[in-house]
């Protein structure tokens, strides 16, 4: 890990966060810090509950830190910001919209706005990155989902974030279709070289992504380890069969294993 200052994209610095007041209050993260660098895909895996999402949060500035401090290109985050492109688990596209017209959004609004001839250029090229050729026209409810979080990828792409944030993404497709956009999102990676961080339940998909994965614990949060992805890149399907990627895999399903029965134990004493 970088130390949070110059070359980090996003940094958590020693993060802290709980819900309720008094007696009531439930600490959830506790002291997190890791960074995110330039041109690096992070991934971060965790049991349930474990406040994942909190940390994405703080990091697009929807959520703020009660202690601590969460810094986008050395600058403390305060608040929402176009730089910072968010991916959602559910398909957070406009159903009333046309495939182009959905990527083409965030070119309209007025701190991301480009000419009619950039805002053609760039719909174009997300459309062919995803795929997605042939749709143009398509409303939504015409898509399978994942073809809608294609089109949702193409969108935050689109706006040239510097740094991706990705809210598990995949959860809501089928096993094949989920393992497909794997490999489109890693070849749209290999594309851009740009900074993202994945949230995931998923080692496998972890894996497949990731230069690094930040492993965390149970409540109240801390990061259990950091670990190198040493898999060779670019990742292809044969990828998933390699010895490094097998030997990760089953270490960190492993850790997850025992943090899940520890919380399972805990809840349940």
């Amino acid at each position: 890990m970088t130390d949070g200052t110059g070359s980090a994209r996003i940094s958590f610095g020693d993060v802290h966060v709980g819900f309720g007041r008094g007696g009531k209050r439930v600490e959830v993260i506790d002291g997190v810090s890791f960074d995110v660098r330039p041109g690096e895909f992070v991934s971060v895996l965790g049991p349930s509950g474990c406040g994942k999402s909190t940390l994405l949060n703080m990091a697009a500035g929807f959520l703020a830190p009660d202690a601590g401090e969460v810094r986008f290109d050395g600058d403390r985050v305060t608040r929402p910001d176009s730089r910072r492109g968010v991916v959602f688990q559910q398909y957070a596209i406009f159903p009333w919209l046309t495939v182009e017209k959905n990527i083409a959004f965030g070119l309209t609004l007025k701190r991301n706005r480009r000419s009619r001839a950039e805002t053609e250029e760039s719909v174009r090229r997300y459309i062919e990155l995803m795929g997605l050729e042939g749709f143009e026209k398509s409303l939504p409810k015409q898509l399978s989902g994942g073809m809608r979080q294609r089109v949702a990828l193409a969108r935050a792409y689109a706006t040239d974030p510097d740094v991706l944030l990705l809210d598990e993404p995949f959860a809501a497709l089928d096993a094949q279709t989920r393992e497909f956009m794997q490999e489109l999102l890693h070849e749209a990676s290999q594309a851009e070289r740009r900074a993202a961080m994945l949230i995931t339940h998923s080692v496998e998909e972890a894996i497949y992504l990731s230069h690094r994965i930040v492993v965390l614990g149970n409540r109240p949060t801390r990061v259990h380890e950091v670990v190198d992805v040493d898999v060779p890149w670019p990742r292809s399907p044969e990828s998933r069969l390699q010895p490094e990627f097998l030997e990760l895999r089953g270490h960190l399903e492993g850790v997850m294993r025992s943090l899940s029965g520890s919380a399972f134990r805990k809840a349940h004493p």
